[in-house]
């Protein structure tokens, strides 16, 4: 008796808790109505998106309520005759097993998705994506997420992937996308926190491979531009060879080539304002036009202007004259544009052919850029007519190597 004496007023035990539950009936409604409404805050704490009820003229559908989740990146329909019931079915899909366990690669898919859907981002933005996160070992893709570690993250880094020697714009992506996915995770509810918060690019920088190729390095030189002209000329009227020999002229971006209209010759200036984009659906590509250039994908600014040469004039002259009834400028004789991807093969191929290295059309911006260096025009004046901003013609364009030293020393020493 004393020992009960001496209990006092204590907290609730567990035996109280199961004799409460035990005393409780099924139908009590107070009890249902706790119990339903403790699942409503539970879905609404899980569930992002909006749960609506449909207005249909189908008898069938009218009345009825509808939402949707994702599972394994996948976009599922949920739908049901209650609003009620709409709330059942998700709370019993955020709570079962198989959502809580869902493995880093499950959560990088639903963020995939999420971006494409969503987000609107391209098919190649997608792609690119998932390239580098095939590089993360099966152990940590397979993994759960919730047990991923930041050291998981950077032991894989330490043994398995800087002994690469990645370039430093690759592991840059790699720690971003890593980031992303875990971020994702915890806007679901998936994981309850994002480890690598504090894993920084800076802390392997000096592990990647730093070696970069000079400007003159990654452009066409005047002899070798003289050869391409040349072999283009030889090709005849092919669209792909005619596209060349504007790029030389003008230094456009293949998208801008790909997309120039018969309109867009407005005078003695050439119009660019638009690029043509790839786009990939159930293993399908296709080619678009959009109204921007790469530059003006946020703010479009009605593209910009470059000045016509007389060889730039020929080459277009003989483009218009092209068979076949097509608005685009280059295009093939059934009326099709010419495909950005069949240029760049068409210009790696003439390359290789005339025993030149480098063999992309990004050559031919670097060596139109350093034609109007001699051409005296300023660095804002060459933004202009390269659509791009002055910083990145500073960092990526310019010549401040052996090239321009040597006009440096004309002036300073033998002047």
């Amino acid at each position: 008796m004393n020992n009960f004496k001496n209990r006092g007023t204590s907290p609730t035990q567990m035996d109280d808790v199961m004799l409460l539950l035990q005393s409780i009936s099924p139908e009590n409604a107070v009890v249902n109505q706790m119990i339903s409404k403790a699942k409503r805050a539970f879905v609404e704490e899980h569930h992002p998106r909006q749960i609506s009820q449909l207005h249909s003229k189908n008898p069938y559908r009218d009345g009825r309520w509808k939402t949707y989740v994702y599972a394994d990146g996948k976009r599922m329909t949920v739908e049901c005759k209650t609003e009620e019931e709409v709330y059942e079915a998700l709370y019993r899909f955020y709570t079962n097993e198989e959502y809580k366990a869902k493995s880093f690669e499950d959560v990088f898919l639903m963020l995939a998705r999420h971006k494409q859907d969503e987000l609107g981002r391209s098919e190649q933005t997608i792609i690119e994506d998932k390239r580098h996160f095939r590089i993360l070992s099966e152990e940590i893709r397979h993994k759960p997420i919730k047990a991923v570690t930041e050291e998981d993250i950077r032991r894989w880094l330490v043994k398995e992937y800087l002994p690469k020697k990645p370039k430093k714009e690759a592991l840059k992506k790699m720690i971003q996308l890593v980031k992303q996915v875990f971020r994702y995770g915890c806007r679901k509810k998936l994981c309850n926190s994002n480890p690598v918060e504090y894993l920084e690019y800076s802390d392997y920088a000096n592990r990647c491979d730093m070696s970069t190729r000079t400007n003159e390095e990654r452009s066409f030189s005047e002899d070798e531009l003289e050869r391409l002209r040349q072999s283009a000329i030889k090709d005849g009227n092919r669209p792909h060879a005619l596209m060349l020999l504007v790029a030389i002229e003008t230094g456009l971006r293949v998208g801008e080539l790909a997309a120039l209209k018969k309109e867009d010759i407005e005078g003695q200036y050439l119009h660019v304002h638009r690029q043509q984009i790839r786009s990939l659906a159930n293993g399908h590509q296709s080619f678009s036009d959009v109204g921007y250039t790469k530059n003006e994908r946020v703010r479009p600014r009605g593209g910009r202007y470059i000045p016509i040469s007389k060889a730039c004039a020929e080459a277009l002259r003989r483009a218009e004259q092209l068979p076949g009834d097509s608005d685009a400028l280059f295009h093939y004789p059934d009326g099709r544009p010419a495909q950005k991807d069949s240029y760049e093969q068409y210009l790696r191929r003439k390359c290789q052919s005339l025993g030149i290295d480098t063999t992309n059309n990004h050559a031919f911006r670097v060596a139109y850029n350093a034609k109007l260096i001699s051409a005296h025009l300023d660095d804002s004046e060459r933004a202009l007519l390269l659509g791009h901003s002055v910083q990145t013609n500073e960092r990526h364009y310019s010549f401040s190597d052996q090239r321009r030293l040597d006009e440096i020393k004309k002036v300073l020493v033998d002047g």
